[in-house]
């Protein structure tokens, strides 16, 4: 078992390895393409390279198709992959915000002056790592798996979709439909619709996909849906306090530049997302 385990491990790094070296050479040569800059934050805006972009795109679905065939191929678990539709379907959906978190670690990491192919390369080591656990989280049927790490990892996929919908909706009120507008009920309404489109998607994925160990079906009742509404609620509130006191208190009235839109969203997001974890688990998904 030792055995298997150890040969597992060495054949996924060296797969990794290989394959984000070659990522190095996809970043040869962007220079020099139509850019286009978006507002991100309060007096803040990214370019966008769009030769770079489609280097990107490029380079997220190449090097993970690779990948994904290497461990069809050569097996390194040692375990024949289980091919099912309904698996593929759900595995693609997941790809795409993998395509889509690939793209976004470039962009923003060249933005900030690192070098382009050491970008690539970062990039494409935590793709790699990110399609490497999805592989095993449905064409090794560890979706069905009680064990913590399997269990949180699927949380954090959930929280990953919920929280791009959350983004999208919150951003979208922020910056255009309030746009040149500030005030603290901007934030209100941006984190508060964010919040709506994200809960809905947060109940259906984790009732349905995170929490298998679950011995009853209370979240699946009207009190349990009511039970996850107001817990949600409590994670609403925390994450308006905490985008108001790091936004508009620090990053716009104090000035601190570090803190913008896109990092406060992360950090309130991660502290959300504990809470949300563990006041689910002992009150809903028992």
């Amino acid at each position: 078992m030792k055995s298997v385990f150890k040969k597992e491990i060495i054949l996924n790094a060296l797969f990794i390895a290989i394959l984000s070296a070659l990522s190095m050479l996809v970043a040869i040569g962007i220079s020099g393409g139509d850019t286009i800059e978006i507002t991100y934050s309060v007096g803040k805006t990214i370019k966008l390279d769009l030769l770079l972009v489609l280097r990107c795109a490029f380079a997220a679905i190449m090097f993970p198709a690779a990948y994904i065939a290497c461990l069809f191929i050569f097996k390194p678990s040692g375990n024949a992959p289980a091919v099912s539709r309904k698996n593929v379907v759900l595995f693609c959906i997941l790809a795409v915000f993998g395509a889509a978190a690939y793209i976004a670690i470039v962009v923003l990491m060249t933005n900030f002056g690192i070098a382009t192919p050491v970008s690539f390369l970062f990039a494409t080591i935590i793709d790699l790592v990110y399609f490497l656990l999805v592989f095993k989280l449905y064409f090794e049927e560890k979706t069905y798996s009680n064990a913590i790490f399997w269990e949180v990892f699927r949380f954090a996929i959930v929280g990953l979709i919920a929280a791009v919908f959350d983004f999208s909706a919150s951003f979208a009120v922020q910056f255009a439909a309030f746009k040149n507008v500030e005030g603290w009920y901007v934030t209100l309404v941006a984190t508060a619709c964010g919040f709506l489109v994200g809960v809905v998607i947060n109940y259906l994925l984790s009732t349905y996909m995170v929490y298998k160990a679950a011995k009853s079906d209370f979240s699946k009742s009207f009190k349990g849906i009511a039970v996850f509404v107001a817990l949600s609620v409590v994670g609403l509130m925390i994450g308006i306090g905490l985008q108001y006191f790091l936004y508009d208190f620090l990053c716009v009235s104090v000035g601190v530049t570090f803190l913008s839109y896109p990092v406060d969203f992360v950090i309130r997001t991660l502290v959300v997302m504990v809470y949300n974890y563990v006041s689910r688990k002992l009150v809903i998904y028992r």
